[in-house]
């Protein structure tokens, strides 16, 4: 009797200790909530008015759900962009209910180029472990006088710098213009963002300027012309690099014209070999860009060719098949990559 008790008692307390022992490897995860429930301010949320824009999102964070918010403000302003935008409001985890808010508004300005500065969180709060939800306003008068600050502040400095952009090389200033076009483009989405603000914002001046320094910009490309400039062994692919700057907008030549002041010079040192019946050929391929003596871009690329020794002009095929993969690079990585120079959008 006294051995069956031991015997039950141990039992007992290894059945204990195994359970224990369960809690312990397994992985705890809290319960999911049967729902969530949305505030019924973010679900119907305050219409803009005269004084005051109001804007709501939700996010995975406190910051995300205040940038989601700030986004939704910005595309009530009816601004016209390009692409389509959507703020989506959805709960998929198991278990959660369903909720969606779709809004979609086409628009022709990135409001990732706007920034709002005096805002003000009405609201926000917390729904879930991954799920936050905010209300944020903004004085309709302040945001216009921050942003027309801004505005005025970059197209003063884009004044300055065309100004002192006084460079004789029509290459030189192309990429100087080239170079600012991201700048012009967001001052345009600016004016816009103005005009939705205050419809009587007087913005023919700027619109007017930012017209012509785009038009110059297209003009000076669309009158550039690129000599070519390639040494013996490099010849073999001048009609690739003629291509590519064709398909991109250039003009390219192998004689210069009367104050052309823009080259590209290429050089290549070609190996051959032979090994496993295959005839190898590498090549150090070597472009620079110049303007007025001036080095402005460059790279070195190295390829390697081949072919079955046995054909009867192996290395010519070996040689074309070099020319492919310098068409492939160009392709893939860019002319802007191949030259060394930021010469395309």
């Amino acid at each position: 009797m006294q051995r069956s008790r031991i015997v039950y008692k141990a039992s007992v307390w290894f059945f204990i200790m195994g359970l224990l022992m369960g809690c312990v490897g397994s992985d705890v995860k809290p319960l999911a909530p049967a729902s969530v429930n949305y505030p019924d301010w973010f679900l119907n949320p305050h219409q803009p008015n005269d004084r005051q824009l109001y804007g709501v999102g939700e996010g995975q964070t406190r910051d995300a759900a205040i940038q989601s918010a700030l986004v939704d403000l910005l595309s009530q302003l009816s601004i016209e962009v390009a692409a389509s935008f959507e703020t989506r409001l959805s709960v998929h985890q198991q278990d959660f209910e369903s909720v969606e808010r779709v809004s979609e508004k086409q628009i022709q300005a990135s409001v990732a180029n706007t920034e709002i500065r005096n805002y003000q969180v009405k609201q926000i709060q917390r729904l879930s472990y991954d799920k936050t939800v905010a209300l944020i306003a903004v004085s309709r008068k302040q945001l216009l006088a921050d942003i027309q600050a801004s505005f005025e502040q970059a197209l003063a400095r884009l004044k300055s710098q065309q100004h002192a952009q006084t460079g004789d090389y029509q290459l030189v200033n192309y990429l100087f213009y080239r170079r600012h076009l991201p700048q012009v483009d967001a001052l345009q989405q600016q004016l816009k963002v103005l005009n939705a603000l205050d419809r009587g914002f007087d913005d023919v001046g700027a619109r007017r300027y930012l017209q012509q320094f785009s038009e110059t910009a297209l003009q000076l490309k669309h009158t550039l012309v690129f000599e070519l400039i390639a040494d013996a062994p490099s010849q073999k692919w001048v009609a690739v690099i003629e291509n590519a700057l064709s398909q991109a907008g250039f003009k390219a030549q192998k004689t210069a014209r009367p104050g052309q002041n823009a080259q590209i010079l290429l050089t290549a040192q070609v190996s051959e070999s032979e090994a496993y019946g295959f005839k190898i050929v590498r090549v150090n391929l070597n472009n620079r860009v110049m303007s007025g003596g001036q080095q402005l871009g460059g790279e070195s690329w190295m390829f390697k060719g081949q072919a079955l020794s046995k054909e009867v002009n192996a290395t010519d095929l070996a040689l074309q098949r070099v020319a492919q993969k310098i068409q492939d690079l160009i392709e893939t990585q860019g002319l802007n990559a191949f030259l060394g120079l930021d010469l395309v959008r």
